[in-house]
């Protein structure tokens, strides 16, 4: 499973609110850092950014608990 981190914040930015991809991150954060990310990095994501699946795991569990809703499936590749 690949995610981009680009699309996630597009969409996120988009369709939920301009400040969503900065609350996610927030709160998804303690898990992503100890997976090695940095917040600058997920602030501004490059094109090449591409979450893991436990990664992932963790931005859509943010962003169910803040908006009450779901990552797109069409945001996820193979």
């Amino acid at each position: 499973m690949k995610v981009s981190a680009l699309k996630i914040k597009s969409w996120s930015e988009e369709v939920i609110s301009p400040l969503a991809w900065q609350r996610i991150v927030l709160k998804a954060l303690p898990t992503l850092k100890e997976m090695g990310f940095e917040l600058n990095t997920l602030m501004n994501p490059s094109e090449t950014l591409v979450f893991s699946e436990k990664a992932f795991a963790a931005i859509d569990a943010a962003v169910k608990e803040l908006y009450q809703t779901e990552v797109l499936p069409e945001l996820v590749t193979a």
